[in-house]
């Protein structure tokens, strides 16, 4: 069982130790002026024992920080970005039907692929244990998934610094699910940033 995107944060807000909250980050995702959870609100992953968390890239391919406020440790899987487009080509192979559905269909984050499969085809997968009290970050464009070694709380929210501008303005969205985020990266520059939220 995985109690997965549970909106809410448990940083104590009165503590000295607030400037590692990660939603008080001082990052370009501060000049959104709604709340969008996940993205710049966080949420809470209550995991049990193999609850595992499917190979996606965050909403558009930002940063990510997650930090495991108790419990057991949580596994991760990590593509590097240079191995994206080799991943990307083996898993829409896998998962031809829902590629020609979505173009986007790895942000669904419903794809499985064994990391020891994906190395059998040259794709370098990093393996990295996260610890109570850890922080772990990913990057854009690295694909990652894992799974709890046991009960935990994690909290994970987005960010985004200057050099993601770039990345930003290429990044591409899903338009066939509920929650696909897609923010308009140029109006950053002008401290307009439009954001759209598709649903059904």
């Amino acid at each position: 069982m995985y109690g997965a995107d549970m909106l809410g944060s448990l940083f104590d807000e009165t503590k000295a130790s607030n400037k590692w909250n990660p939603k008080n980050f001082d990052n370009l995702l501060n000049r959104i002026n709604m709340k969008l959870p996940g993205v710049n609100n966080p949420y809470l992953y209550f995991g049990m024992w193999k609850a595992t968390f499917a190979w996606h890239l965050e909403d558009m391919d930002l940063f990510s920080i997650n930090y495991i406020h108790f419990g057991a440790p949580k596994q991760w899987y990590v593509i590097p970005p240079a191995y994206r487009q080799k991943f990307e080509v083996y898993a829409s192979g896998i998962f031809a039907n829902e590629a020609k559905t979505c173009p986007q269909y790895l942000r669904h984050k419903s794809c499985v692929i064994s990391p020891t499969a994906l190395q059998a085809q040259g794709i370098k997968v990093e393996k990295v244990v996260q610890f109570e009290g850890e922080f772990m970050i990913t990057f854009p464009y690295a694909y990652h998934s894992g799974y709890n070694l046991g009960f935990n709380c994690a909290e994970s929210v987005n960010f985004a610094i200057d050099s993601w501008i770039e990345v930003g303005k290429r990044a591409s969205f899903c338009t066939c699910v509920g929650d696909s985020v897609k923010l308009d990266v140029p109006f950053l520059f002008e401290g307009k940033l439009r954001v759209y939220i598709f649903s059904l």
